[in-house]
């Protein structure tokens, strides 16, 4: 499964590749209507959204497969619209993405157990992600992954409202 990728940290100067592994996975999303950020961000906004918090890539040979941002602390931004996101010992998930071609792999659990395992040894309680209301799929995966639905935001400029989700690190 995982035994022919290798991780590693975000590296700026792998911005376009990581940028164009964004666009693929969330590319289904856009087609949806759903414009999240990670659909057309340029590479300049993958370094500044990587630079929130540990960030890894996951590695197929020269392609990039898998990444998960774990922003610590949440941005402030996010905190404006939900206490969820200001409270104490939290972290937050973001720009994860999977490549369609590698999906139903458990790269996402993986990056999720990476993300939960640095959490954990740097004090973080919680963290939160948040995603489309009408995203039923995504929705379903955090819960699956224990998160529990905790407030409904909605960011400026997005055509959807957000669900937040939260989950206890242990």
């Amino acid at each position: 499964m995982l035994a022919d990728l290798v991780l590693r940290p975000f590296d700026p100067a792998d911005a376009d590749a990581v940028t164009g592994l964004l666009h693929r996975a969330y590319g289904g999303l856009a087609e949806r209507g759903l414009n999240f950020t990670a659909a057309t961000q340029d590479a300049a906004t993958t370094v500044r959204r990587a630079a929130a918090g540990p960030t890894w890539v996951l590695w197929d040979a020269a392609d990039p497969v898998a990444t998960l941002t774990l922003s610590l602390p949440p941005a402030r931004m996010l905190q404006d619209l939900t206490a969820e996101a200001a409270a104490p010992g939290r972290a937050w998930l973001n720009q994860m993405g999977v490549d369609p071609a590698h999906q139903g792999r458990g790269l996402a659990r993986h990056l999720r157990d990476v993300a939960l395992a640095h959490a954990a040894a740097h004090g973080v309680t919680g963290i939160g992600v948040d995603t489309a209301e009408s995203a039923q799929d995504l929705l379903d995966l955090y819960d699956r992954w224990g998160f529990v639905r905790r407030d409904v935001i909605r960011w400026p400029g997005k055509t959807y409202p957000s669900v937040v989700l939260v989950r206890d690190v242990r």
